[in-house]
């Protein structure tokens, strides 16, 4: 039993793996890497392995252009941080693209903020105004600011909750959804919502 994976714009977060895990031939696509692989080369040793071993290639490209031009497909997909930087009028043609690049039975793994915890922390806010507790306040805005709004330059472009994501993903009958974790800790957070889908 071995395992193709595509992590889309992971960084250097790796695919949360479950113990014991079958060999795996890792593909991480992100436009932050120095050392990467051009992506035909890449579909090349994809065709050559023999899922003897792990193997891992970064690839240096924008994610919708590689979706839309690969030839490989995955067993499994993760998708950590990212999918709330997708413009809402994008969303389905990245699901869409999504299913291309997947199997039947692949598994996709999302990690999005949830915008009901976000939210709720809004309505919470006039206490720390109340007590004049500016120091803890200060805290709350940054970790808030930065999960609904990010960076000018990255900024996130779509809301996620646990029943958008099971509207979305399972618009066009191309996916089913797997399992949904609220108020998943991810990177020292716990306000993100973690859900899978099955690719039918």
């Amino acid at each position: 039993m071995s395992e193709k994976i595509l992590n889309i714009a992971g960084g250097k977060f790796p695919p949360i793996m479950e113990a014991p895990s079958p060999p795996s031939f890792l593909v991480n696509v992100d436009t932050m890497y120095y050392d990467h692989t051009e992506p035909h080369l890449v579909e090349k040793e994809m065709v050559r392995w023999a899922g003897g071993k792990d193997e891992q290639y970064n690839i240096n490209t924008n994610i919708f252009e590689f979706m839309e031009r690969t030839t490989m497909d995955f067993d499994r997909v993760c998708i950590y941080r990212f999918l709330e930087h997708v413009s809402f009028t994008q969303v389905l043609y990245f699901i869409y693209l999504v299913s291309t690049v997947t199997k039947p039975g692949a598994i996709v793994d999302v990690i999005v903020p949830d915008y009901k915890i976000l939210a709720q922390m809004i309505l919470d806010e006039d206490a720390f105004f109340e007590e004049n507790n500016t120091a803890v306040f200060s805290q709350h805005d940054i970790k808030l600011t930065t999960e609904l709004l990010n960076e000018p330059s990255c900024p996130h472009a779509s809301i996620w909750t646990a029943d958008r994501a099971h509207y979305f993903w399972t618009l066009e009958e191309r996916f089913r959804v797997h399992t949904i974790n609220q108020k998943f800790k991810f990177d020292g957070r716990d306000l993100y919502l973690r859900f899978k889908v099955r690719r039918i």
